[in-house]
């Protein structure tokens, strides 16, 4: 039998917006549900939730008796081990082919050879319709493709639970038709607990055993299809009928004065809750109940005989929300602006501590942070150096003209070297790496976010902070160190360079004033620094594209964010460090 799900009183606000709020339910284990509502109820908010990837404000989610809401990540990362969620858009990993993103979950939580992996891989694909097709990645695959290849993905495991947004879209009425009938037959030969959200009325008539439905912020309507198809409720009956007459208007800020101008009475609804009803003829309920799917295999469905024993001994009761209890004013929690600074701040910190943590723990992603390395380098290092030789110039000619007016000049290699190792090269090296390297982790991180992506890795338990956040943030660390020093050999030369030919400096005196007058420790707090700054470039980076808003607006406003908060951030701590250091590390005497 089906992993079980138990919600109660579940609620969810994104800020001052009441998405629903005290939904409660229970899937009936094994069993095909569907969960219907006009757009913008939160349907997918609701199978989000199911899973941990969004939090409530208030509510239990027991999956197999453990709260979804209160358990640690690390635990739910394992309980997301017994779903199958296939995501509107399929969220396919996009650098992965089809055949790599399906055998994924196989290759991350089993110790199947490659060659079972593969007949298992071609059995699903062969399922869903797409052999053939395995080599090519997701961005030279129709939508349609890449809904069935992420069905695939999401039944490879044969998970105990399988949650599915919106199955139909994207496809051709055939292909929807086929589609139904897999997931008949998949329910039939694993008895897995499925939700299914959807739009398609033909689907919903036919294919669950229950039936839900979001409407105005609420959970109006539960139980058995059986019930469910025949209500005569408004609600119901308009959805289900496609009817433009009825209370569901074009926005669900009306829907409330449609209600009232059509004219609905309240009815005694079972036990207790009240059920709208109509005056006149625009509720139009059911009266033959549509045949419902069966396996063409002939299997006899063990979930369908429970459902059938549940209807008829009267343990399958439908629900109705109570209308006036719809109606009361709801205050939805908000939060001001400094309330939400701190959070980002908490996350970011959170973010920072995880990242440390996930560091030491295996697996490793070697090659992610190898190839992350090669590519801040890449992109960073050129423009490091260009930058790095007028700084360097700069300060020598600047400290070379103070010097001169004060009788000093014989210090100013001393004094420009020091200044270019120690406070120069960290800062234009992480500059560098957070305008270029960095913006660049943060729109990838970002664009996998509203594709959905980030959210799959969580969903086949794996971390997104282990697999993507750690090799970004080391390779930002060892690009910093790496470019710190080729930093602070150009700026040293430009700020010699400049002094001995532009203010005629003796060369002797520029290099003996610096060995005179540095000691060791002077070149390891730049390094330091680098290490330190580089760490913030890198997860400040993924922290701001793991929280991309959505659309490309949300990415553009992520990258700019990650570099503005990076330079500021980064000169703030190069304070505190540099004063550490000069209270801690005594100078060394002329």
């Amino acid at each position: 039998m089906g992993g079980t799900v138990e919600v109660q009183g579940l609620t969810k606000s994104f800020g001052r917006q009441n998405i629903w709020h005290d939904v409660t339910l229970t899937l009936p284990p094994g069993e095909i549900t569907a969960l219907l509502g006009p757009s913008g109820t939160g349907k997918s908010v609701f199978l989000k939730s199911l899973i941990g990837l969004l939090e409530p404000e208030a509510g239990t989610i027991l999956i197999d008796g453990v709260d979804m809401v209160t358990a640690k990540e690390s635990r739910r990362l394992d309980l997301r081990k017994r779903f199958g969620v296939l995501f509107q858009d399929g969220a396919l990993f996009g650098s992965l082919s089809v055949y790599d993103n399906v055998a994924f979950p196989l290759r991350e939580h089993t110790k199947l050879r490659e060659p079972e992996i593969r007949s298992t891989v071609l059995e699903k694909l062969e399922m869903v319709g797409l052999v053939g097709q395995e080599h090519k990645v997701p961005g030279e695959i129709s939508g349609g493709m890449k809904k069935r290849a992420g069905l695939a993905r999401a039944l490879v495991t044969d998970p105990s639970i399988i949650l599915i947004d919106e199955p139909d879209s994207g496809l051709d009425p055939v292909r929807t038709s086929n589609l139904a009938q897999l997931l008949m037959e998949v329910n039939a030969a694993t008895d897995a607990t499925m939700m299914i959200v959807t739009h398609n009325i033909e689907l919903a008539r036919t294919l669950p055993d229950n039936l839900g439905m979001l409407y105005r912020r609420e959970l109006v309507m539960f139980g058995p299809r059986e019930d469910f198809l025949l209500t005569d409720h408004p609600v119901v009956s308009q959805f289900m009928s496609g009817d433009p007459e009825g209370p569901i208007g074009m926005s669900e800020e009306t829907d409330h004065r449609r209600t009232d101008q059509l004219g609905y009475d309240s009815l005694p609804g079972p036990d207790g809750a009240t059920a709208l009803m109509t005056r006149h003829a625009g509720a139009r309920s059911i009266e033959v109940l549509p045949r419902q799917l069966v396996p063409r295999s002939g299997t006899v469905r063990a979930s369908g005989v429970r459902h059938r024993e549940r209807v008829t001994t009267g343990a399958a009761q439908l629900y109705v929300a109570d209308d006036e209890e719809r109606d009361r004013a709801r205050p939805v929690p908000t939060r001001s602006a400094p309330v939400r600074a701190l959070d980002a701040t908490g996350d970011l910190f959170a973010l920072s501590l995880d990242t440390a943590a996930a560091t030491l723990r295996r697996p490793f992603a070697l090659r992610e942070a190898i190839e992350q390395f090669w590519f801040v380098v890449r992109v960073s290092w050129i423009p490091a150096m260009l930058v790095s030789i007028p700084f360097g110039a700069v300060i020598a000619l600047q400290l070379g003209t103070l010097t001169v007016q004060i009788g000093a000049q014989s210090f100013t290699g001393a004094a420009s070297v020091l200044a270019v190792v120690q406070q120069a090269a960290p800062i234009v090296t992480t500059l560098v790496i957070a305008g270029a390297g960095g913006a660049a982790i943060c729109a990838e991180l970002g664009a996998r976010r509203i594709r959905d992506e980030i959210d799959a890795m969580r969903v086949l338990g794996i971390s997104p902070v282990q697999r993507l956040v750690v090799p970004r943030v080391l390779a930002c660390m060892g690009a910093a160190v790496l470019l710190n020093g080729l930093v602070s050999v150009v700026g040293v030369l430009g700020g010699y360079f400049f002094n001995v030919i532009v203010q005629g400096g003796t060369p002797g005196a520029y290099l003996a004033s610096f060995t005179a007058l540095a000691q060791i420790e002077d070149l390891w707090v730049g390094e330091l620094k680098a290490i330190v700054f580089g760490f913030l470039a890198g997860v400040i980076a993924c922290h701001r594209g793991l929280n991309t808003a959505p659309g490309p607006k949300g990415v553009g406003d992520a990258v700019n964010q990650s570099v503005v908060v990076t330079f500021l951030l980064l000169f703030f701590v190069n304070f505190v460090i540099t004063t550490l250091y000069l209270q801690l590390v005594p100078g060394k005497a002329a």
